[in-house]
């Protein structure tokens, strides 16, 4: 998101709030992991505390969020989207990327598609309610292969999420330093990393070495995967931080 797309996002999470005072609670589309992120932080900095999201499963990167009143926290049923399952022959093969080029095929706007899950012989997407038929009536195919569609269905397919610890010692939190140790490299190749353009923080460029990272800080690295700053736990008698990271695999 461009800085102006982000003041705009996040003045529209300030309305959320004042409408769900009078509708009881209000929902977004689905938000991309930016987004959430945004989301979570303007609520925090305007101290809001009615407020969730949720995307189907566990661990679901696409998720909607809620903000409600006192009197009306929801449900998961609450939410407007649905489980599309789609399923085809078990020899067949079909990726993330089929379905979702299949789905925006149908002229469906991205932030109306949440997580889609591949199995074998099965795939399912998470989508607004509002479009659900049209997937229904519509799609008879996914690239090449010939599915089956059943709408308002129970998710089957698991999201799995698993990680590795990575302790240690750092001079400062600067993303230079960080990055050395999470990636097991000298601080000049880290700053060649880094300035070659391969980094994210929070979902958003970051080419700045000297950028201060904090607890629970997301960040990723083209060609290394994505982590997490899990803990800050201390001071070494030598002044370096005690720091562990999560790297997903």
């Amino acid at each position: 998101m461009e800085d102006f797309e982000e003041k705009v996002f996040t003045a529209r999470i300030a309305d959320m709030i004042e409408l769900c005072v009078y509708r009881g609670k209000v929902f977004t589309h689905f938000l991309n992991e930016r987004q959430a992120f945004l989301a979570e932080s303007e609520l925090k900095r305007l101290g809001a505390e009615n407020y969730c999201f949720y995307g189907g499963t566990d661990n679901a990167e696409r998720v909607m969020l809620c903000i409600f009143n006192e009197y009306n926290q929801p449900e998961s049923s609450d939410f407007p989207f649905s489980c599309v399952t789609f399923k085809y022959r078990n020899a067949s093969a079909i990726s993330h990327r089929d379905v979702l080029g299949a789905l925006t095929a149908l002229n469906l706007k991205r932030e109306a598609i949440g997580d889609i899950l591949i199995g074998k012989g099965i795939a399912q997407a998470f989508v607004l309610d509002s479009v659900k038929k049209a997937i229904q009536n519509d799609l008879r195919k996914i690239g090449s292969v010939g599915i089956e569609v059943t709408t308002d269905t129970e998710p089957v397919l698991e999201k799995k999420q698993s990680y590795n610890e990575i302790k240690g010692t750092i001079a400062s939190m600067r993303l230079d330093c960080i990055l050395s140790i999470s990636l097991g490299i000298s601080r000049s190749k880290a700053v060649s990393v880094i300035t070659s353009g391969a980094v994210e923080v929070n979902y958003k460029s970051a080419n700045n070495v000297a950028f201060i990272l904090k607890q629970e800080d997301i960040f990723s690295v083209r060609g290394y995967g994505k982590f997490r700053v899990e803990e800050i736990s201390g001071i070494s008698k030598k002044g370096r931080l005690h720091i562990t990271v999560r790297k997903y695999c």
